[in-house]
């Protein structure tokens, strides 16, 4: 049987470049020998890329409710667990996720005032329980960040949010970095996309390099 393998997640506000730093890992994972997946939560498996469209087109209709909006993100998660991220750990492969368990804390939790705890007893219910070996949680003032996804309009629903919503999202995050500091690193976004990359490159060999020895 093949060793297990790691499962890696990207988190952090909209326009902190986690999706691009991401990328940037999988492919240097890749040169190094890594056998690797790639995935983007919600979306990647057909069902997922549907659900995608619903939650951020900005449709003339009114918000969708915030238990709504969870049900819609773990219907995405739990297929993107069964065709993707759970099939690649069983073959040794380093899973990658554009966000993933952590984001519905943050966004839904913090953001839209659910109980966190009540989020995660919902996952394990439905078999979505699984948590990431590392999260990189890449950390950005949320005004930084609106520079950056202001340049790429139109806006998806979620980017056109109040900014007082990206601040409660943005400390959310860091209060989880905290909450479960094992797992969840936090690393300042403002550097150079290069430099950005090398830190997170740090931190996986790190991590990857440890799970051998233990």
């Amino acid at each position: 049987m093949p060793e297990r393998g790691f499962f890696i997640t990207f988190e952090g506000i909209d326009g902190s470049g986690k999706s691009s730093q991401a990328r940037r890992l999988a492919a240097r994972l890749s040169r190094e020998g890594y056998l690797v997946a790639e995935a983007t939560d919600p979306g990647t498996t057909a069902l997922g890329e549907r659900i995608r469209g619903l939650l951020l087109e900005r449709s003339g209709g009114g918000p969708p409710e915030p238990w709504a909006e969870v049900a819609l993100f773990l219907a995405a998660r739990v297929q993107l667990l069964r065709e993707l991220i759970e099939p690649g750990l069983a073959t040794g492969a380093v899973v990658i996720s554009d966000r993933y368990l952590d984001s519905t804390l943050a966004y839904q939790g913090s953001g839209r005032g659910l109980d966190q705890d009540a989020l995660l007893q919902l996952h394990r219910v439905a078999g979505a329980g699984l948590l990431p070996d590392l999260t990189l949680l890449l950390d950005l003032p949320v005004e930084a960040a609106q520079r950056r996804f202001a340049a790429a309009l139109p806006l998806d629903r979620m980017e056109a949010e109040p900014t007082a919503y990206h601040e409660r999202v943005r400390q959310g995050y860091l209060a989880l970095a905290q909450r479960f500091s094992q797992r969840i690193v936090v690393l300042p976004a403002n550097p150079p996309a290069e430099e950005l990359a090398e830190s997170c490159w740090g931190v996986a060999r790190e991590r990857l390099a440890a799970r051998r020895v233990v």
